[in-house]
């Protein structure tokens, strides 16, 4: 075996037979299930984990549905035999552990299997599915139509599983109740897509970890037969994103909450972060996440250094620790929103560093218009932390100096800059996608000592069409 464990999983997803020839495909799944028997050491972190069995068994009914028909009925014979096999290994190792997005692709492989099956095993699974569905419904997804870990990527594929679900449900009370969130849940996603049609980069996530957000709006649509607009004023109280899009710009601000309390592994530093992007291209990111595997890359995604907001003596706003894990916390503090028809103006604090010396606080008021965003920060209380406001760039933005004022360049558009203290440029990283590495720019502005506060303006100069 070579690769990170999240490759292996990936592997084991078998999302690759989809692409095979029909002479090809059972091949491969009949390789996997002589090569992969439970039990044996290790089985449990990737060939039989039941994530990664939850996607597969999906897939491998969804082409036995297509092209069974051309099996031997030996080959047929093997080929159920193992997926119930690995059915009844799910039933029995839930991930009611771990939770959120993970037990949603339990529930969406046990009521897939009760419509594939007969008998009384399918109805065990379809009573158990429909149990946990109703459950996760309540649970994992907030009253705006976020879904519950806050990761816009997530959502992605959380919103794809629903609606998974509901395509292979008969018309009973749950599939009632799950048309009913779809609507919100197609808006939330809408509303956290750029103009580029990839999703927000937020907590961990990549630009192509997912369905395509567009292709999966469209399944919704077919499905549902709503239709669904972008917002112009984006606000979503409970989940904590708020942003302005108008035409081909689109700016969003985190001030949400890190995680659930019970469910940080997706969590990044990022309170009060913001992406933004202009005459559809991205300017402003957040850094994406290289891998899972804890180490140095996997610091660095979460950290509050490689964020849109502000450090205190380049301290983390929240503890993190291994890979998926989180101590003292960030929680968003005193939150005001105030919209008009053309702009969004957020106000909040977080209590990330209050644990520092005078108990500092960091509170961020972000205006965003059509053309400009002005972010004004303080720091209040303290004893003498050093504050450093980052911004951290697309790869494909340029940083030029004229006059002694800054300005970022795109392939078709010019943004200055003005701030209250010197600016400076650093090289840093960015990961758009998992395992790609980008060199990018960081914007550095070290406005002084806690109390202290700074004002930045970023004003587009001018769009080439």
């Amino acid at each position: 075996k070579q690769g990170t464990r999240l490759w292996l999983l990936n592997l084991h997803y078998m999302e690759f037979i989809e692409a095979l020839s029909n002479e090809n495909w059972f091949r491969f799944v009949k390789d996997w299930i002589g090569a992969n028997k439970p039990f044996k050491k290790g089985y449990w972190l990737d060939d039989w984990n039941s994530y990664s069995l939850s996607i597969r068994v999906v897939v491998w009914m969804q082409q036995f549905e297509r092209r069974g028909d051309s099996l031997s009925e030996a080959d047929k014979a093997f080929f159920l035999r193992s997926l119930v096999g690995q059915m009844k290994f799910l039933k029995s190792n839930l991930e009611l552990d771990i939770g959120g997005n993970h037990l949603v692709k339990n529930i969406k492989a046990l009521l897939w299997a009760s419509q594939f099956f007969e008998g009384p095993d399918a109805d065990c699974w379809r009573e158990l599915g429909l149990k946990l569905l109703r459950a996760a419904i309540e649970e994992q997804v907030t009253p705006d139509g976020a879904h519950f870990e806050l990761s816009p990527a997530y959502h992605v594929q959380v919103f794809a599983d629903f609606l998974e679900c509901y395509s292979v449900l008969d018309d009973c009370q749950t599939r009632r109740e799950l048309k009913s969130i779809l609507p919100k849940m197609a808006q939330f996603l809408t509303d956290m897509v750029h103009p580029d049609g990839k999703i927000s980069l937020f907590s961990d996530g990549g630009l192509d970890m997912t369905y395509s957000p567009l292709e999966c709006l469209s399944i919704f649509n077919d499905l549902i037969g709503t239709s669904i607009e972008q917002s112009e004023i984006i606000s979503y109280p409970f989940a904590g994103y708020f942003g302005l899009r108008h035409l081909d710009t689109l700016i969003l601000m985190d001030a949400a909450e890190l995680a659930p309390r019970y469910l940080p592994a997706h969590g990044h530093g990022d309170a009060l972060s913001f992406e933004w992007s202009v005459a559809s291209q991205r300017v402003i990111i957040d850094p994406g996440v290289f891998e899972y595997n804890q180490g140095a890359l996997r610091d660095f995604s979460r950290s509050t250094l490689s964020h849109n907001t502000v450090t205190l003596d380049d301290e983390e706003q929240t503890e993190f620790w291994l890979a998926f894990r989180v101590g003292r916390r960030a929680s968003i503090t005193n939150r005001e929103v105030r919209a008009e028809s053309d702009k969004i103006s957020v106000s909040a604090a977080h209590n990330g560093y209050s644990r520092l010396a005078g108990k500092p606080i960091h509170k961020r008021e972000i205006v965003m218009a059509a053309s400009s965003i002005h972010i004004h920060d303080k720091i209040l209380n303290g004893r003498g932390q050093r504050a450093i406001s980052r911004i951290m760039l697309d790869p494909d933005i340029c940083v030029e100096k004229s006059d002694q004022q800054y300005f970022l360049r795109g392939k078709n558009l010019n943004i200055a800059i003005e701030c209250d203290f010197p600016l400076a440029v650093e090289e840093t990283i960015c990961f758009l996608n998992f395992g790609h590495k980008y060199q990018t720019k960081q914007l550095i502005v070290d406005f002084g000592m806690a109390p202290c506060s700074c004002t930045m303006i970023l004003t587009v100069c001018s769009v080439l069409s």
